[in-house]
């Protein structure tokens, strides 16, 4: 029997709504993990494809409290996930077979060091910008796969001091996940994580 992801309705909610704003990213599918009360749900904004692509993987991830411990590893679609928590059911979670490459690495567990703090208003400010510089590189009535890989061109640049990117900018708010307090931004291994109220957003 497959390990269970249980969450209480509030945590379902929540979960629902985040995954409703990442379905229009990524490649559907979400990366479960815990080893205890607490499940962490990673997916991705945009990711690396293989070795030859030198484009950013930015995840997005979001901590939720089970109403008891589980230990698990595994990746699920993203839409049937949101099914399954809509409707208020508990989710098996397989083992990780069939693994997307952004799913095989995963960011440090510890070892992050403090590298800034960006205000709410400078990620807004960021996020738009970012917008914008897609935008501009876009020709008229461009099909997704030349929108994709105008986000990835740009959301790879550094946006600020602390080494936060204009992808993480754009997910933050993208993801609802600003709150009124600075974003904390920490690194380690090669990852920059951009600490938001509601969630994060990882670069490498």
């Amino acid at each position: 029997m497959h390990p269970i992801l249980a969450l209480d309705d509030r945590a379902r909610a929540d979960l629902v709504l985040l995954l409703d704003r990442a379905a229009v990213f990524g490649d559907g599918t979400v990366r479960l993990v815990a080893d205890g009360p607490v499940a962490l749900l990673t997916t991705p904004m945009t990711a690396s494809s293989g070795l030859l692509d030198t484009g950013p993987t930015i995840l997005v991830a979001r901590a939720a409290r089970m109403r008891e411990p589980a230990a698990f590893d595994g990746v699920v679609a993203l839409p049937a996930l949101r099914d399954a928590l809509r409707e208020g059911a508990d989710v098996e979670v397989p083992a990780g077979v069939g693994r997307p490459a952004w799913a095989a690495v995963s960011p440090p567990r510890g070892g992050w060091a403090p590298v800034g703090e960006v205000s709410p208003d400078e990620v807004r400010r960021l996020a738009a910008q970012a917008a914008e510089d897609v935008e501009a590189l876009l020709p008229r009535s461009p099909g997704e796969a030349v929108r994709r890989r105008a986000e990835r061109s740009v959301w790879g640049r550094e946006a600020h001091a602390s080494g936060m990117t204009m992808g993480q900018a754009a997910a933050l708010v993208a993801m609802r996940f600003l709150g009124d307090e600075p974003v904390r931004v920490t690194a380690a291994g090669g990852w920059v994580r951009a600490s938001g109220r509601a969630g994060e957003a990882l670069a490498r």
